[in-house]
């Protein structure tokens, strides 16, 4: 009659070295972690693209439209972004300064600054007519595109949904448009840019950053932004 083989109590004896080994795995991606560098710009631009998937933009895209080719004016990626968020400072305190903190948000793009002016402080409701409050909006931003005589800056004019039929704008959409291009023409005049460098397009309410429910949205929709581009295109 054989005799029965009884297994040692407690766990096999591989585990010890497959516990040593797992312990180890842990500790060098850890290490590795510590080491990784995130870019809060970055995870903020994939957050705003997750929200405005689903329809919850509450807040002015960061990131500009790119075009094919693109030649860096500064050094590198990082000084550009260091750049960027110096101006943007600047431009949140002169606006401070102007009590326009609440009418003018600033943002930090990848390749420069962006800076939404609400209706509040731009135009007349149907009007390409500029309010005199937008002026020392303006001038601030004349005096950051002044440090970059060779960037790219480009105006663009929103509506609400609400329909306009007029003898001067059939719709939203010349209306924008007008609005944009009387905002590069005054930044024209007060900067030293090239005017070739200067561009306006209007969107009309195709592209609305709250849905257009109520008037609260809706005054949100109305809205100008002005992005000034670092790079030189080519």
């Amino acid at each position: 009659m054989s005799k029965k083989c009884e297994c040692p109590k407690g766990s096999p004896a591989y585990m010890t070295t497959f516990g040593d080994m797992m312990s180890l795995l842990l500790t060098f991606f850890v290490m590795l972690l510590s080491m990784a560098s995130f870019e809060p710009l970055k995870y903020a631009m994939t957050v705003q693209s997750l929200q405005g998937a689903f329809g919850v933009l509450e807040s002015f895209p960061t990131v500009a439209v790119l075009p094919i080719v693109r030649i860096p004016r500064f050094g590198d990626a990082d000084q550009r972004r260091k750049q960027s968020q110096d101006d943007a400072q600047e431009l949140q305190e002169k606006m401070k300064d102007e009590s326009l903190e609440k009418a003018v948000k600033v943002k930090v793009t990848e390749t420069g600054v962006a800076i939404m002016l609400s209706d509040a402080v731009t135009f007349q409701s149907g009007s390409a007519q500029l309010n005199p409050k937008a002026l020392k909006a303006l001038k601030p931003v004349s005096d950051i595109i002044d440090k970059y005589p060779n960037a790219m800056v480009r105006v663009e004019g929103h509506t609400d949904d609400v329909p306009i039929k007029t003898a001067r704008y059939p719709s939203n959409w010349e209306l924008s448009a007008d609005r944009a291009l009387r905002i590069v023409k005054i930044l024209s005049k007060m900067s030293k840019i090239d005017p070739g460098s200067l561009s306006a397009v209007g969107y009309g309410e195709h592209r609305p950053l709250v849905p257009n429910l109520n008037e609260a949205n809706r005054r949100k929709n109305r809205r100008i932004e002005i992005y000034i581009d670092y790079t030189k295109k080519q």
